[in-house]
């Protein structure tokens, strides 16, 4: 498994559940306390346009922005790009902004912490490592 994790949106909100999955959060903890969660910034907007007041914002952007940012690079584009294409042949239809982010964690040999099973079908196909709990 690679030394960084790239962790999505869905398991992010999964963690800040109390109900949320407690293996997940497990995991996602334990990559933080080995700083090796890194982040994206579609991830970091889709987090904090949930915020519910100015406060939690400014606590949640301080946070997510001390963590590593790995960028959305031409090399990101391009295999998104591809990967949308060839999903869609073969009868696939997933989110963009997913595709976007699994690719991010292809090109930056991340695995890829979520819970959404869209990102089940993208890992296959991009041969990513992806972690999640969905069926737990």
């Amino acid at each position: 498994m690679p030394a960084k994790l790239l962790v999505d949106t869905s398991a992010w909100i999964v963690s800040f559940r109390k109900s949320g999955h407690e293996q997940l959060k497990k995991t996602l903890v334990a990559a933080l306390d080995t700083l090796a969660v890194t982040t994206t910034n579609i991830v970091i907007i889709e987090l904090l346009q949930g915020c519910r007041n100015r406060n939690e914002y400014d606590a949640m952007h301080a946070r997510l922005t001390a963590l590593e940012t790995i960028p959305i690079s031409d090399a990101v584009w391009d295999l998104s790009s591809t990967t949308g294409y060839e999903l869609r042949r073969k009868g696939i239809t997933v989110p963009t902004l997913d595709i976007i982010i699994a690719s991010a964690a292809k090109i930056f040999d991340c695995s890829l912490l979520h819970h959404d099973k869209h990102f089940r079908a993208i890992s296959k196909h991009l041969h990513i490592t992806a972690v999640d709990y969905i069926d737990d």
